[in-house]
């Protein structure tokens, strides 16, 4: 009978103690040694105290009850020093041996392993990528070749079409007698300088090389879980702590409690990706911004050159985001802005959000105001555009949107000092340049960014896919490439005949949701606010259920989910032109 219960507990104790991650037994450590040195100080003051006064009633002649019970105190409470003096002489020998070694347990800590993963992700010298110049005997069918991330894979529309899948077969269709291929250089999670890299291992001489990259220059290479020691004032402690501290500076058991507890505190890992506070952190420092920037324009420069070089039609495209549809990950203040000042903005923008249904024109001058001191905090900013749009002043909407996009602490979406490199590399080169923020902003029929051309934060949705597309072909059809012919009307992709090409079926539209799904269960946790994500997860899951049940995808509750209407033909881009704000 006994048995099967022991042999039940020495599984159950071993299957714990393979399941339990390593820093709940250090937060298990942080926890007793805290209430060890509580417990310390408490016996050691209350010891003396007592002792004291004990001793005072000792002083008392003649026999009593209360002489005599200050005399087992007294002998209580010396025992306790005693035994104290014994434990600081003990910690003291101990501390002195430790003498300056870190007080890092194995592996640093969480944000030291974080700051190191940057250190090894940030980019490496330029020279030094070799791009091939030889290529194999070249076939009768023309290259179409794109660099970039998981956008400009196609993802999530991968399994079925990609912009240079649709680009090669709307140059198939439009030019007789050319045979057209495409090489997708572009995989998820990739910067433009792993892309920089990869285009090393290019198979064919690209006749047509499409360059769309940017969203992942942060994310890729910094940890959502990365917090940086940010505000001045951070390290700064209370008057109340200060004091405390003091009065058990003297104690060397102390000492040696609190170098175990840090130990301990550092240990313990913040939350992968969620859990962010209101006022957050930057996630980058500005020198690792800089860098990131120059070593972007550096890399599409070398790019542009390579495709100049091997004679390629070269296209760049700057990679448009989700600005009203996704909120910003990390809002933060200057980092001299003190403590008092951040919990004030705090309490201002928690106030303007409680008004946004019972008093939406109260809530956008409460953020009006908040903007006032604090210029910076994207997720007034994001809001406050949020509100615009739904008083029907769009074009302040999306002024507000980009600015709580570029505000971001960490950047998913490609920031406008990234979007306009490509700008300014398309000015030095004889290239087709999309300018995806504008083009967007033209394509959509109240000029803001959202679900209607993106999936997620930043992957177009199949009316975002076929756009660029579209803007591609365009492009390719001012210059007659490949022969086209000149009296060739401008290509206009009909997003029907489009879906039954590539099999874009009720199944495929249902996978899509279930992707929309997962991306928003992923991404959720890292905004202070996880309501707007979770409603875009429940929309999408929805979307998929009604599908399922046999309601066309169009008509299945989500704006980017089998919509088929036309691309309009408007301005993609012009290199030359000022930036759209």
């Amino acid at each position: 009978m006994l048995a099967p219960v022991v042999l039940a507990g020495i599984y159950g104790g071993f299957h714990i103690a393979d399941t339990t991650p390593q820093w709940v037994y250090w937060a298990i450590g942080l926890r007793v040694l805290q209430g060890i040195d509580a417990l310390y100080a408490v016996a050691v003051f209350g010891a003396v105290l007592g002792l004291a006064l004990a001793w005072h009633g000792l002083s008392r002649r003649g026999r009593s009850p209360r002489r005599e019970r200050s005399f087992r105190i007294v002998l209580l409470t010396g025992s306790i020093l005693l035994g104290a003096l014994g434990l600081e002489a003990a910690s003291a020998i101990i501390l002195a041996r430790q003498g300056r070694r870190s007080a890092l347990p194995a592996g640093g800590s969480a944000s030291a392993r974080d700051d190191e993963k940057v250190g090894r992700k940030l980019p490496k010298p330029i020279d030094e990528v070799e791009l091939p110049t030889e290529f194999p005997e070249k076939s009768d069918r023309l290259t179409v070749a794109v660099v970039g991330e998981s956008s400009a894979a196609g993802v999530p529309f991968d399994r079925w079409l990609s912009i240079g899948s649709v680009v090669s077969w709307g140059l198939e269709r439009a030019i007789p007698g050319r045979a057209f291929q495409h090489e997708t250089l572009a995989r998820s999670g990739d910067t433009l300088e792993g892309q920089h890299q990869h285009l090393a291992e290019i198979r064919h001489r690209p006749d047509v090389l499409i360059v769309y990259c940017g969203h992942n220059e942060f994310s890729a290479r910094i940890p959502l879980s990365r917090d940086r020691a940010y505000y001045a004032d951070a390290d700064r402690p209370s008057l109340a702590s200060t004091l405390a501290e003091k009065a058990v500076a003297w104690s060397f058991v102390h000492k040696l409690v609190a170098r175990n507890i840090e130990k301990c505190r550092i240990a313990i890992p913040p939350p992968s990706n969620g859990n962010r506070a209101l006022i957050d952190s930057p996630a980058y420092t500005p020198e690792e911004y800089d860098l990131l920037l120059g070593d972007f324009r550096r890399r599409l420069e070398a790019i542009a050159s390579y495709a100049e070089k091997l004679g390629s039609i070269l296209v760049l495209i700057a990679p448009p985001g989700n600005d009203s549809g996704y909120d910003p990950n990390r809002s933060y203040l200057p980092p001299e802005t003190p403590e008092i000042e951040r919990q004030a903005v705090e309490r201002a923008y928690l106030a303007a959000k409680g008004l946004e249904e019972s008093d939406p024109s109260a809530a956008m001058k409460g953020y009006r105001d908040l903007l006032e001191r604090a210029p910076g905090f994207a997720a007034a900013r994001w809001r406050l555009a949020r509100l615009l749009a739904e008083q029907g002043d769009t074009a302040g909407a999306y002024e507000q949107a980009i600015a709580a996009r570029d505000l971001d602490g960490y950047p998913q979406r490609c920031p406008t000092a990234f979007q306009e490199v490509y700008r300014d590399t398309a000015r030095r080169h004889d290239a087709i340049y999309v300018d995806g923020q504008a083009y967007f902003h033209a394509v959509s029929p109240d000029g803001l960014l959202d679900d209607r051309l993106f999936h997620d934060a930043m992957h177009p949705s199949y009316r975002g896919q076929l756009a660029l597309a579209q803007a591609v072909l365009r492009g390719l059809h001012a210059r007659r490439a490949f022969g086209w012919p000149a009296d060739a009307p401008e290509p206009v992709l009909d997003p029907a005949e489009c879906a039954e090409h590539f099999k874009l079926d009720p199944g495929a539209w249902r996978t899509l949701c279930l992707w929309g799904m997962m991306s928003y269960e992923i991404t959720g946790p890292a905004s202070f606010d996880p309501t707007l994500r979770r409603f875009k997860y429940e929309a999408f899951a929805r979307a998929a259920d009604s599908i399922e049940m046999g309601v066309p995808p169009g008509a299945a509750g989500f704006p980017g989910i089998g919509r088929m209407e036309p691309i309009p033909v408007v301005p993609y881009g012009d290199a030359t032109a000022p930036a759209v704000p």
